[in-house]
C-alpha cells in the first residue's frame, strides 16, 4: 500500500482545498456546484494513468477502476500485487477517464512477467471501433496500438503494433525482443510515441523502432488489459496468463535516460 501513498495525500489535499460548496448561501439553491467536472489530475511527469494493482484495479490517477471480464485475479507483483491473468479474462478501461486525451506524444510502460502458454497472446491494446462492424470489427490497425507477444520456437517474442490513420507500422525486434518463458523474472516493456516515430524497448534498451508518417487515435475509445479482446484476436491473440505491474501511460515520448530512471525508481 505505500506506493498508493502519495495518491491518498494528493487526493486529500485536492479535497480540501476545494472550496466549501455552501460558500454562497445567497443563492437560490443556495450550494456553488461546478458547471463542469474536475478533470483528474496529470502528474508533475506527465503521467495521465497508473494502475498499481494492490488488490484493486483503480487508475489512481483518475480514481476510476477498470472494468474485469472473465476472472482476472492478482499475484505477488514487481512491487506489491500485480495483476494475474486467467483464460478468457482481461480488463477494460474507456479511454475518456484518462485525465488527458491520447496523442501523438505517449508512453506506455510496465513491468511483465510471461508465462508462455498459450503460445501467444495480447498483452496491452488501444483498438478502434469500425463504423458498422463496432467490437465485432478484427484486426483494424489503422488506429490505436496493440503490444503483445508471439512464440519464436521456446522463446516469446514481445511486439507492438501502430496505426497512422491510413496503415498500420510493425515494432518487431527478432531476437532481441525474445525472452524465455521458462526462466523469465520481470522485465520493463515500455513503447513511446512521438511525432513520425514509434520506438520500444525492454529493460529500457530500444530493441525496434518505427518511422511513422503520423500517429492515429480515431475510433480508440477503450483499453484492453491483458488480452487482445475484442478487438485484435483475429490472428489468436487472446487472454494472457502472464503478470502485469505497475501499468503507467504518459502524455510525452519518455526519453531512455527517463525510462531507465523509472525501472530504477521502481526497482528500490
Amino acid at each position: 500500500m505505500m506506493k498508493n501513498f502519495k495518491y491518498m495525500v494528493l487526493t486529500a489535499s485536492l479535497l480540501f482545498l476545494l472550496p466549501s460548496c455552501f460558500q454562497d448561501l445567497g443563492q437560490n439553491p443556495p450550494f456553488d456546484y461546478p458547471e463542469e467536472p474536475t478533470p483528474p489530475p496529470i502528474g508533475e511527469d506527465g503521467q495521465i494513468f497508473y494502475m498499481s494493482f494492490d488488490d484493486s484495479y483503480e487508475d489512481y490517477q483518475s480514481l476510476v477502476e477498470a472494468s474485469p471480464v472473465g476472472n482476472p485475479g492478482f499475484a505477488d507483483g514487481k512491487s506489491g500485487q500485480a495483476y494475474a491473468g486467467a483464460a478468457n479474462s482481461y480488463l477494460t478501461f474507456s479511454i475518456a477517464n484518462l485525465a488527458a486525451p491520447l496523442s501523438n506524444d505517449m508512453t506506455f510502460g510496465f513491468w511483465y512477467k510471461v508465462n508462455g502458454n498459450p503460445d501467444r497472446a495480447g498483452i496491452i491494446v488501444i483498438g478502434p471501433v469500425t463504423a458498422g462492424a463496432g467490437d465485432n470489427a478484427q484486426n483494424n490497425r489503422t488506429s490505436g496500438i496493440r503490444i503483445f507477444r508471439e512464440s519464436a520456437g521456446t522463446m516469446q517474442r514481445i511486439k507492438a503494433n501502430v496505426g497512422n490513420g491510413t496503415a498500420d507500422g510493425w515494432l518487431d525486434g527478432g531476437v532481441n525482443a525474445d525472452i524465455d518463458p521458462a526462466t523469465a523474472d520481470w522485465c520493463y516493456i515500455t513503447l513511446t510515441l512521438t511525432e513520425g516515430k514509434a520506438l520500444f524497448y525492454i529493460d529500457g534498451e530500444e530493441v525496434a523502432s518505427n518511422d511513422l508518417s503520423q500517429i492515429s487515435w480515431e475510433g480508440c475509445d477503450r483499453m484492453s488489459i491483458g488480452s487482445g479482446a475484442p478487438r485484435f484476436t483475429e490472428w489468436g491473440h487472446l487472454s494472457d496468463n502472464s503478470l502485469i505491474d505497475e501499468l503507467r501511460i504518459f502524455n510525452k515520448a519518455l526519453t531512455a535516460e527517463e525510462i531507465q530512471e523509472l525501472i530504477a525508481r521502481d526497482s528500490e
